[in-house]
């Protein structure tokens, strides 16, 4: 014990000795106190962990139709390069004029939008699931430290990962892209996008 003592800092003996006082003026056993913190950190230590595996599921799911809205591009700039070829189309109001190309370009207008807002959301997810990685650090510091952390630290820690759950919870358990909110590119850009290897 006295080689313990030794290693400690002044300021963890002091806030050990703060710790010790408040537990005995309060008529709880340090060890009891430390038992119920100990919970509570590794109840919300489980529950950063679900929300990080529920989060990876979306990172996944939006790489699976991700791809999918690729192939699917990939396929109508295919289509859209021969027809611009073979009818000798180079600009946007003449591909106009053909039903067909109109029809895929305004197809690739939503591809390109849902690609982009994908991506936007597979950032979203890997910020969140980043973010929860550090508070789950600390919470698992403070569990190693139980005896010298104080009440109010863990409380602020608690306080701060209710938030960044609170943050990324809704979005947890399906990707939500509401159709009203989103801006599709206009009909240039894609065919700036479309023809770029043409030229």
């Amino acid at each position: 014990m006295a080689a313990i003592l030794k290693r400690l800092t002044p300021m963890m003996l002091m806030a050990l000795m703060v710790a010790t006082a408040i537990w005995i003026l309060a008529g709880i056993p340090p060890a009891a106190a430390a038992n119920a913190k100990r919970g509570e950190l590794e109840k919300i230590i489980a529950d950063i962990t679900l929300l990080q595996q529920q989060l990876k599921d979306r990172i996944d799911q939006s790489r699976t139709l991700h791809t999918a809205l690729g192939e699917q591009r990939t396929m109508l700039n295919a289509e859209i390069q021969v027809l611009v070829r073979s009818l000798r189309i180079k600009t946007l109001p003449q591909a106009q004029q053909h039903l067909r190309l109109r029809h895929n370009l305004e197809l690739l207008r939503v591809i390109h939008t849902y690609m982009d807002e994908l991506d936007t959301k597979r950032v979203y997810y890997q910020t969140g699931r980043d973010r929860l990685s550090y508070l789950r650090q600390l919470a698992e510091d403070d569990i190693r430290m139980i005896t010298t952390v104080s009440d109010l630290k863990i409380d602020a820690l608690t306080t701060q990962i209710s938030l960044v759950i609170n943050r990324y919870l809704p979005d947890a358990h399906t990707i939500q892209i509401d159709p009203q909110q989103v801006a599709l590119i206009s009909a240039e850009q894609v065919w700036q996008r479309t023809t770029a290897g043409l030229k």
